[in-house]
């Protein structure tokens, strides 16, 4: 179930005062609650990495909270040259998203850039996985697979779940948002940077997070996710239905518009699908780096998702495609029977997928994990089977006692467009903690302020007087 929980990066131990001078001798506090202020992002992703108690992904945002103003400030300062590095800057980063023969290694990046970047990653997969902690902390009210009873749901449930719905689609939004705008505002910056160490990073091949496209990715992704998760806040309200109706005609007057979830799901799908285009692009090729030192290739786990989100997406966008069709004013059954026909098919060649598949990876790290995971998604995929089958034997019933219409082969159906209810959350880049103490007055200050009200946030690092230095 979406979304998925990602792996976080590593990193280790960093002093700023070791690692920079600072000529005029007026930055030595802020560079000491820089570097404790990194040592607690530091601290908080190891712990994640070893399960300790007490760990979240929420103490990883808080630290990257923390530690960005600091970042910001040390960044202007370098373009002002008020800042200086003693010698080639090493900055420490495991990349979670690019697949390795072994284990991650811990590369050493250079360029304040390169850092950025991954504060900003990291931030990234921690609010995602933020939202997933939340949605798995919620009551569940589905039935597990192969258990018959079900579990009761009370209003304070129901009020509970409403609400980390909500707050699990706004960490996704913010999530996709903050994607988007590293995608454009610090990725680009990366490529001088990997064009001077030669396409390579201490041996290897730079990571695909060094790439725009992943980025670009990670945000429709994120973005298919907060809508799949909308779409269960949508359907709230018919869940009791759903739990204690046998499923099939009638839709209870409560429901969602047929034709809203399906243009929902179709959405989504298109969502996914250029998540997967822009990763398998990025994966295969760099517009500034040498073919032989291109990035490497994404985790095959994150693969998988995508895969498979997008696949039940377009199921279920058959699904209701046709129970709109025959449920609809011109209640044109053949072509509803059509549609959902469509769907089933669809998706029990996902479930015959899945089963090859998990027989194949039976001897993969983490098996137990993996036993799990494929657990709940065949009975994700055995509720969605089993309700699509209900659908079909009852329209197929009353077509052929009732209304005779022909059925359209699956080739002659018009898919509309997809629709979307939200877009990705604007990101506004945090004041500096400090900024460079030699440059000309100006209003900046006030300005970035107030980029969350006028929505017009300027570039990282941008302040008047840039370049003219004293």
């Amino acid at each position: 179930m979406p979304p998925y929980l990602l792996p976080l990066s590593r990193t280790s131990l960093l002093t700023y005062s070791s690692l920079l001078t600072d000529p005029s001798g007026s930055y030595t506090g802020v560079l000491a609650d820089a570097t404790a202020a990194r040592t607690k992002l530091q601290l908080a992703l190891k712990s994640v990495a070893d399960n300790e108690p007490g760990a979240s992904a929420l103490a990883v945002i808080d630290a990257v909270q923390v530690y960005l103003p600091y970042l910001k400030g040390i960044i202007a300062c370098l373009d002002a040259d008020e800042l200086l590095f003693r010698g080639e800057p090493n900055f420490p980063w495991s990349s979670p998203l690019t697949s390795y023969t072994l284990s991650s290694p811990l590369l050493q990046l250079p360029s304040i850039h390169s850092e950025h970047l991954f504060v900003l990653l990291t931030y990234i997969l921690a609010l995602s996985n933020h939202a997933h902690s939340i949605l798995a902390s919620l009551p569940s009210f589905e039935p597990s697979p192969g258990q018959k009873s079900v579990p009761h749901m009370s209003a304070e449930d129901d009020k509970r779940t409403t609400a980390g719905l909500s707050r699990a689609v706004d960490l996704l939004c913010q999530a996709s948002g903050i994607a988007d705008w590293v995608s454009e505002n610090v990725s680009l910056k990366i490529d001088s940077v990997k064009q001077a160490s030669g396409g390579r990073v201490g041996g290897q091949k730079w990571p695909i997070e060094s790439n725009r496209e992943t980025f670009k990715g990670l945000s429709m992704m994120l973005l298919a996710d907060a809508h799949l998760t909308a779409i269960r806040k949508l359907l709230l309200p018919v869940l009791p239905h759903v739990l204690f109706s046998p499923p099939g005609p009638p839709l209870p007057s409560n429901h969602p518009s047929p034709s809203l979830l399906a243009k929902l799901y179709l959405h989504v799908t298109s969502l996914y699908n250029s998540s997967r285009a822009l990763l398998k692009a990025n994966s295969s090729s760099s517009s500034s780096i040498e073919v032989d030192s291109v990035e490497g290739e994404m985790i095959v786990e994150l693969k998988r998702y995508l895969k498979k989100e997008n696949q039940l997406s377009m199921a279920l966008a058959y699904k209701w495609l046709g129970i709109d069709s025959a449920e609809g004013k011109s209640q044109k059954l053949g072509e509803g029977i059509a549609f959902v026909k469509e769907s089933l098919f669809r998706l029990e060649d996902m479930e015959s997928s899945k089963m090859k598949s998990g027989i194949k990876n039976l001897s993969i790290k983490n098996s137990e994990k993996k036993k799990e995971e494929r657990k709940n998604r065949v009975g994700r995929l055995e509720r969605e089977i089993e309700d699509t089958k209900a659908w079909l034997r009852s329209y197929t019933k009353l077509n052929d006692t009732v209304a005779f219409q022909p059925i359209p082969p699956a080739s002659s159906l018009i898919v509309p467009p997809g629709r979307p209810i939200f877009t990705a959350k604007p990101f506004v880049s945090p004041l500096s903690k400090f900024e460079p103490t030699h440059r000309l007055p100006s209003p900046n200050a006030e300005d970035e302020a107030e980029q969350g009200e006028n929505g017009s946030a300027g570039a990282e690092g941008e302040y008047a007087g840039k370049g003219n230095y004293f």
